[in-house]
């Protein structure tokens, strides 16, 4: 397949989790023989950024293929990276992008809150893929900075919207009815890795302390604390505020971010992650866990899932309101409510006294994670289940049956199917514009009726239509994906079938 990544921010190198998740993702693919390509763009624009950017990429030995146009093309890891540094229209860049490559399928994500990249990516006509990597930056619901409708409304014309984790596909599904699902695509580096977990380690570490990540519970902290080295390393949402914040305390040192995590993590004692927003997943969680570094997190968003029942999760209080104007790095300027810092405190102090409690962690914290690291991979070992289901009012009784996917012709959606297949289902109709994967439904209409409960009517649920690429996950992610979509049907009771 042509794979092409719209990313709305750097893509190399990159500090933020989801740019790297994003980066990792396609590298992946690349690795599987697919032909990856990716747009991107440098934070501001111009020819010192421009000249800034040759540097960065000089100091990690990539050679870039070409640089003029104000766009840096350069290839890494099987993936070819057209950055844009100083063009003068990012979109038409993109669309220019999409016209020359003719993708099978536009990999989008919520770094481009604008949509800037999004709508030229459903105009096209390529299968498109919206990865929720960040609540904050979705159109809707209670997490999202700027709701808008219209927003909205372009993202439903996405043919499949995929949550980091089951937290961000709930809550997709549940504040805007577009049926996204939850797939593991927050890859990590590959092992082996490092244990570094150790009681003697320097710091308490915070990266990217700003507002919406909890810097005030690392401040106040770090004051209660004096006797307590605490270390800060300032990325993508990290303000001159913050940075004299950070300064102005003798026990702080500041990091530079570093493309191997390592280099932080084995000077770090215990990882800090104070997130006072929903975060979908929390990347540097589950990457600290490997290394054996324990880590105290909020008890918000989708970081439960990463910390994988591991202590600590702490109680906040989580930001509630955004103002209508962003800061100087582009982030929405949130209404902080005060902290209780107790629980805090308490819970880093028996870290810092208790070695056996801290050793106990570290082994606990390390291999929860690395048993989840392994089971992270796209490598083929079955037929993939749906990236999204194309769900009709009028649809079969039933999420699809774990049976092979099978290719068919494009037409309107009945002549889909075979056949023999179309008394399973009655799917609404619809023209689609390019070849689709169906595989059967569980069960017969008939059958299927008497399963559910009276609050999910069988109207509701999915046609046995599947809008996915032929690429495959593991058996594990298979059966994973496969028992949260029998749990989550009985959501639909707007008629649209709500995946897992």
């Amino acid at each position: 397949m042509r794979i092409l990544l719209a990313q709305n921010a750097l893509y190399y190198p990159a500090f933020g989790g989801g740019d790297r998740s994003n980066r990792l993702l396609l590298e992946a693919l690349a690795a599987r023989g697919h032909e990856c390509r990716v747009v991107a763009r440098i934070a501001r624009f111009g020819d010192a950024g421009h000249a800034r950017y040759l540097r960065d990429l000089a100091a990690r030995a990539v050679s870039p293929l070409r640089t003029d146009g104000g766009v840096v093309v350069f290839r890494r890891a099987g993936v070819e990276a057209h950055v844009v540094t100083h063009h003068p229209n990012l979109r038409a860049y993109f669309a220019a992008r999409i016209a020359a490559f003719a993708p099978d399928a536009i990999l989008t994500s919520t770094d481009d809150p604008a949509q800037l990249l999004l709508e030229a990516s459903v105009r096209s006509g390529a299968r498109t893929v919206y990865l929720a990597r960040a609540t904050l930056a979705l159109p809707f619901g209670p997490d999202g900075a700027f709701p808008s409708a219209a927003k909205t409304e372009v993202l439903r014309q996405a043919d499949a919207v995929v949550g980091v984790s089951r937290y961000v596909a709930e809550y997709v599904r549940r504040y805007s009815g577009i049926p996204a699902v939850h797939v593991p695509i927050s890859l990590l580096d590959p092992p082996p890795y490092a244990d570094l977990g150790r009681f003697e380690n320097e710091f308490v570490t915070l990266v990217n302390p700003c507002a919406v990540k909890g810097i005030s519970i690392f401040l106040e902290l770090a004051d209660r604390l004096p006797e307590v080295r605490f270390a800060a390393v300032p990325t993508w949402g990290t303000t001159r505020a913050d940075r004299a914040a950070l300064a102005s305390r003798a026990n702080v040192t500041l990091l530079d971010p570093v493309d191997n995590i390592d280099e932080i993590l084995r000077r770090t004692r215990v990882l800090l992650v104070p997130s006072l927003w929903a975060e979908a997943r929390s990347r540097i969680v589950t990457e600290a866990m490997l290394r054996g570094v324990p880590v105290m997190a909020s008890d918000i968003g989708g970081i439960p899932e990463a910390k994988l029942g591991v202590d600590y999760l702490l109680p906040v209080r989580p930001i509630e309101r955004y103002g209508s104007q962003v800061d100087e790095q582009m982030v929405p300027l949130a209404d902080v409510p005060p902290q209780d810092i107790g629980p805090w405190q308490a819970a880093l102090e028996r870290l810092l006294a208790d070695r056996a409690h801290y050793d106990d962690l570290s082994r606990e914290s390390r291999q929860a994670a690395l048993t989840e690291a392994a089971n992270l991979t796209v490598e083929a070992s079955h037929p993939s289940p749906p990236i999204a289901a194309n769900c009709w009012h009028s649809g079969c009784t039933s999420f699809p049956a774990p049976a092979p996917l099978q290719r068919a012709p494009c037409a309107s959606s009945v002549s889909r199917m075979p056949g023999e297949a179309r008394p399973l289902s009655n799917p609404g109709p619809r023209v689609c514009h390019r070849p689709s994967w169906w595989c059967p439904c569980a069960l017969p209409r008939a059958t299927n009726r008497r399963r559910w409960p009276p609050s999910c009517p069988p109207s509701g649920m999915s046609s046995s239509l599947i809008l996915t690429s032929p690429s495959h996950f593991s058996a594990t992610a298979w059966a994973r994906l496969w028992r949260s979509n029998w749990r989550a049907c009985c959501g639909g009771k707007t008629g649209r079938c709500l995946a897992s």
